[in-house]
């Protein structure tokens, strides 16, 4: 049984939250006051800069905000599509339901609609999906976290991934999008398309790229009006 969309589900993508990235946080904190209002939230992959099961230093500094999404996951549902940068993420979120790369696209059910929602990183290249296999290796993982001798390794991506620029334009978004729709043809029946993981914050046809939080602030919120579906993207 496919998942049902909810009007006003909302999505957000590539946060990144770290130390020097913190509306997310604020953001789940409005939720949860109800400032923002929604019974469905999509947490679009690459919400942290990194986390993952296996590595001990990344679910310290972030356990603020693992805590407050679990807190949340008891009170609205929580979907959250694993990202390049955020894995092996079931054990730390028992109560979500966490969509694996291998699992995407995920299919799910607006009346009679079919969407495909994604981080994104997907309908890739051969080299990028072993990169993707090795890096998500449970084994490696924890044989880093072993050698991870004061936290050495970890900070050391820690602050590569801080400096590093995310933010930018594709030049002809809708030649980029047109690829990603023909990448779908072998899903018959869905008709509206839903990625994060590109940053851009923009739609074309029926394929819709979640803005950057990181970047831009702007989430985004379901929408059916005049029997047509579409995302509205919301400063924050």
């Amino acid at each position: 049984m496919l998942l049902n969309l909810q009007d006003g589900a909302i999505f957000i993508a590539d946060s990144h939250y770290n130390k020097n990235r913190i509306s997310f946080e604020k953001f789940l904190d409005d939720i949860l006051n109800n400032k923002i209002k929604t019974t469905q939230l999509f947490l679009m992959g690459d919400i942290f800069d990194f986390l993952s099961e296996e590595i001990d230093y990344f679910k310290t500094v972030n356990n603020n905000i693992i805590k407050k999404i679990d807190t949340l996951s008891n009170i609205i549902e929580i979907i959250y599509l694993e990202g390049n940068h955020d894995f092996n993420l079931a054990t730390i979120f028992p109560n979500i339901k966490v969509i694996k790369r291998e699992k995407q696209p995920f299919i799910v059910q607006s009346k009679e609609r079919y969407l495909s929602i994604s981080h994104g990183d997907i309908f890739t290249p051969t080299l990028y999906n072993i990169f993707c296999t090795i890096i998500r290796n449970r084994y490696i993982l924890k044989c880093l976290n072993f050698l991870d001798i004061n936290n050495f390794i970890s900070k050391w991506l820690e602050n590569k991934l801080i400096k590093k620029d995310i933010c930018n334009d594709l030049l002809d978004f809708d030649s980029f999008a047109q690829n990603r729709i023909d990448s779908y043809k072998r899903y018959d029946d869905i008709t509206f398309i839903i990625e994060g993981h590109y940053h851009q914050g923009k739609s074309y046809k029926n394929y819709s790229n979640i803005p950057s939080f990181a970047c831009s602030n702007f989430y985004s919120k379901l929408k059916n009006e005049d029997n047509k579906i579409f995302l509205e993207n919301i400063q924050y």
